[in-house]
């Protein structure tokens, strides 16, 4: 489980609070006051039967007095705040251990303080402890059982009584010197490197119901240690704590949470960096003459519950967001495929439009090709000219007598021969030729063009690019950044992202609908050429038959009459004239052979640069489809699946470690209707060499 949301917070919210003293709850406080004024008198009774010398007892007293009230002042300085738990509460227990320097109990002594909010004249109570006493005052009671009936007269009740039950947390303390492990006595006056480790052990386990689930967890106890170091104490340094230091003396305090863990099932390593659940404390230092004054040690059960952890891990939110995450994933590779799909699909229809660009090519070459032999059959035209005035005498006695039919049809064969040699010759490739430029510039337009762009502007098409460009933008904001969606939301469209994914898309709007028109263009201009050169030979051929009849008909009239009036040479010149017309066109038409030839040949070559830029874009895009599965499927998927498994189960067990720690009110007992807190104090006997 490396959750690193769920690592942030906890550090953030438990562990480091805990250290650095910012938890909401008073450790010492009232608890600690009472455990002076009234609890001390029990203990110090205690150790009274056991001196010899009243004049002694008094000075270790008031020694042990001061030292004790020096660490409560300093547990306090480290674990200072408010205990809004315990004002609220009816009960409030504390559990005074009296125990060996090995950390084994002694004594147990219980001081409970009843709150009579109400000012009642009685008070109910439950108890399990023997030889009950009112510490604090004159009010009786009578029990029945482990019920209590208290004379409370309106007041509080301070009492105080005994009790042989197991400890929920036990504290064992081992001592080592120089490695060796040795006993109080033993190390007790000697010098080296020493260690002293606390460790804790949690007795107390539960059963929690979180979301249908039963979670067995520990009580949440949290154990808080100090001691007054001696002066002879150097190189100290603490695991799971921290050394303070006022200038003359050190005081140690540290942190731990037996059984957390355990309740949590995490292991060495789940949570990384520097975040640790401390199970117990350790003390290394140099000493010379080994002694150890008392230790105090502070147990709490409602810690986790104070940090109000509920609100804190609430990730409702984050799973929205990796709910949502993974939609867009599967839009993204649901997008890619059609982008693929569709790539395909051009870069099969490149094929046919390069096949047609070929076919443009070929027939340039043809409509040259013709084009030089009309300008070579100008000229021959222009050369016989020069032949015909041999013929005029010849034509004399036929222009004199009109056409018959048969001479009409043979005018009219010879016309649309020689229109079918002319169009057979070339011209009609140059007419298709000539057409299907038409029809290209027509298609590639900066209007006809503007007109496909704005259909594709307004189709489904721009939607679905713009949303999945967006989608992807915000998603590699959060990968970046490690925020949720909300946040590389908000981010993305602060750094201008919606208009930058806009421009980007309508750009390839542009370009798509450029494409578009082009292959329009290509693919459907030899077609329409071919349909014009038709026509065009079909209307040339008729007006070529009337024109040739008329035109039989009335140059015979004409050179009849001119030949009448003797101007036949004038005629002959006039022919000449537009013989040499017709040859300086076609001199002219076979002037741009070279550019068209040419021409034909760039746009080939473009064309198989287009393929092949096709080819690449079809390739990378079915990258992108195999690279958006696999993210999808090893990435966001994955993590949805880890939140919706590590994540939520740790989250449920952490709610029952927290129903735990507020369920434990009290150590004994508590009357229902009541609420209850408990902490326990335990304290240690020194450690000292014997004096001789």
């Amino acid at each position: 489980m490396k959750n690193v949301e769920l690592k942030k917070k906890f550090k953030n919210k438990y562990v480091i609070r805990v250290v650095a003293g910012a938890v909401t709850i008073a450790v010492i406080g009232t608890g600690a006051g009472v455990y002076t004024v009234h609890a001390q008198k029990a203990v110090q009774s205690q150790e009274t039967e056991s001196e010899a010398d009243a004049e002694d007892e008094a000075d270790t007293e008031a020694e042990d007095k001061a030292e004790q009230e020096e660490v409560k002042d300093k547990l306090s300085e480290v674990l200072s705040g408010e205990d809004t738990s315990a004002e609220e509460a009816g009960k409030e227990e504390t559990v005074y251990v009296v125990a060996n320097a090995d950390g084994s109990a002694n004594n147990v002594i219980v001081s409970d303080w009843l709150k009579n909010k109400e000012g009642s004249d009685s008070l109910k109570d439950a108890s399990d402890l023997k030889d009950i006493t009112n510490v604090k005052g004159d009010e009786t009671f009578t029990q029945n059982g482990d019920e209590i009936t208290w004379d409370a007269k309106g007041n509080d009740i301070y009492y105080q009584g005994t009790t042989d039950k197991e400890l929920p947390v036990t504290e064992k303390i081992t001592y080592y010197l120089d490695g060796q492990e040795m006993t109080p006595e033993e190390i007790a006056g000697k010098s080296g490197k020493v260690t002293i480790r606390f460790d804790y052990t949690n007795n107390e386990k539960t059963t929690q119901v979180v979301d249908g689930e039963e979670h067995e967890v520990y009580v949440p106890f949290t154990v808080m240690t100090g001691m007054i170091l001696p002066e002879d104490y150097s190189n100290v340094e603490v695991t799971n704590g921290k050394v303070i230091s006022d200038g003359s003396k050190k005081v140690v305090v540290g942190v731990a949470m037996p059984g957390l863990k355990d309740s949590l099932a995490i292991e060495d390593g789940d949570l990384e960096g520097e975040i640790e659940i401390p199970d117990y404390v350790e003390i290394t230092a140099d000493v010379e003459n080994f002694s150890l004054d008392m230790t105090m040690s502070v147990i709490m059960n409602d810690l986790l519950g104070s940090a109000n952890l509920d609100d804190a891990f609430d990730l409702s939110g984050l799973e929205d967001s990796i709910d949502t995450l993974s939609d867009s994933s599967k839009q993204l590779v649901d997008g890619s495929e059609d982008l693929a799909e569709g790539l395909e699909t051009l870069q099969s229809s490149m094929k046919e439009f390069a096949s047609g660009v070929n076919t443009l090519k070929n027939g340039v070459t043809s409509y040259t090709n013709g084009a030089s032999e009309i300008n070579n059959g100008a000229a021959a035209l222009r050369n016989g000219i020069n032949s015909m005035s041999q013929g005029v005498s010849s034509l004399t006695s036929a222009l004199r007598t009109a056409m018959s039919e048969s001479e009409k049809q043979a005018v009219a064969a010879q016309a649309d021969a020689a229109v079918e040699s002319a169009f057979a010759g070339g011209m009609s490739d140059a007419v298709a030729a000539q057409a299907a430029q038409q029809f290209s510039d027509t298609m590639t337009s900066d209007a006809t063009v503007g007109m496909i762009y704005q259909g594709l502007r307004s189709s489904e098409l721009y939607t679905s690019l713009y949303d999945a460009a967006c989608a992807q933008q915000i998603q590699g904001i959060m990968a970046a950044m490690g925020v949720d969606q909300a946040t590389a939301q908000a981010a993305f469209e602060a750094n201008g992202g919606p208009a930058q994914v806009q421009a980007a898309v309508e750009g390839k709007l542009q370009t798509l609908a450029s494409t578009v028109a082009t292959g329009i263009a290509e693919n459907g201009k030899s077609a329409m050429g071919a349909n014009v050169a038709d026509a065009c030979k079909t209307a040339a051929k008729t007006a070529a038959e009337s024109a040739a009849v008329s035109g039989a008909e009335g140059a015979k009239s004409q050179i009849a009459a001119q030949l009448q009036q003797s101007g036949l040479m004038e005629g002959v010149a006039q022919l000449q004239s537009g013989a040499d017309q017709l040859a300086q066109g076609s001199s002219a038409l076979v002037s741009n052979n070279s550019a068209l030839v040419s021409g034909a040949s760039a746009l080939a070559d473009a064309t198989t640069q287009l393929t092949n830029g096709v080819d690449k874009l079809a390739d990378g895009s079915d990258e992108l489809m195999e690279g958006m599965a696999k993210f999808d499927a090893e990435g966001i998927q994955k993590l949805a699946d880890a939140y919706n498994g590590d994540a939520k189960a740790l989250l449920n067990k952490l709610t029952a470690v927290v129903n735990a720690g507020k369920d434990y009110q009290t150590f004994t007992k508590v009357s229902d209707g009541t609420t209850g807190t408990v902490k326990f104090i335990l304290r240690t006997e020194a450690v000292k060499a014997d004096e001789e």
